[in-house]
Parts: structure tokens; sequence; C-alpha cells
């Protein structure tokens, strides 16, 4: 910044400077021109450098919300399974209980007997295939 600073101080002592036009030249020595040019190309390079640091984090910012929600459906997925699994595992669900009274078909007497089915005989897996499928609530 040594270097700008001697331009600046430069400039300020020229005389009109202040009110001079847009078209009015002044002379500089080649240092100073070089300096100048150098730290124009560097400003272009780093405005560079913080385009493409914008668009990247434009681009992890749309990879973060996509992976959030994939997060939120794989929590939802994880619930219905463990939801399926407890019934599964709860071994009053395969307890057949006493019927107390006769069935309407033939069938189902032969079948049951004197018990009502339980409740794994008459899921037959329904709510496994509902927790793979999503429609379990």
């Amino acid at each position: 910044m040594d270097k700008l600073q001697e331009i600046k101080g430069r400039i300020s002592t020229l005389k009109g400077y202040q009110n001079a036009k847009p078209e009015d030249q002044y002379w500089m020595t080649k240092d100073h021109i070089d300096f100048l040019i150098d730290r124009t190309e560097l400003s272009v390079k780093q405005q560079d450098v913080i385009e493409e640091n914008k668009r990247q984090q434009e681009v992890t910012i749309h990879q973060f919300r996509q992976a959030r929600e994939e997060i939120q459906r794989l929590n939802q997925e994880n619930g219905r399974f463990k939801k399926a699994l407890q019934i599964y595992a709860a071994e009053n669900n395969y307890r057949r209980t006493l019927r107390m009274s006769k069935w309407a078909t033939v069938e189902m007497e032969n079948r049951f007997g004197g018990f009502n089915p339980s409740f794994m005989e008459v899921d037959r897996g329904q709510t496994a295939r509902e927790a793979l499928e999503g429609n379990v609530e």
C-alpha cells in the first residue's frame, strides 16, 4: 500500500487536479503505472475468485437442503419400519384368545377351532407391506 499512498500523494499535489476533467492527462512514472496495472489485474482476479466462491456457496446450500430433505425422508422411513418391527416383536400379537361364540363359517371353525385368530394371523404381513410402501400413518 505504500506505493499506492505515494501515487495518491503525488496526484493530490498536482495543480488543478481537483478541478480536472475526465479527459485531462497527467504523467506518471513507469513504476507507478506498472503498480496500478498489477493492482487492477489482482483486483480482477480477486473478483473472479469471489464470484466463483459465491457460485460454490449456492451449490453447497442447494446440496445441504437436498441432504436435509433426504435425512427427513429417511427418518420418517425409519420411524415406519420401527413401528412395524415393534408390532411384529410384541409376543401378545401372536397369541390366540379363547372364542366365546361360534364361528360364522365352517371354514373358520376348521381353521381356528375354539380360538380367535391372533393379530399376526389376521395381519398376514400387511403392516410390513404398508411400512415398506410408506402407507403407514
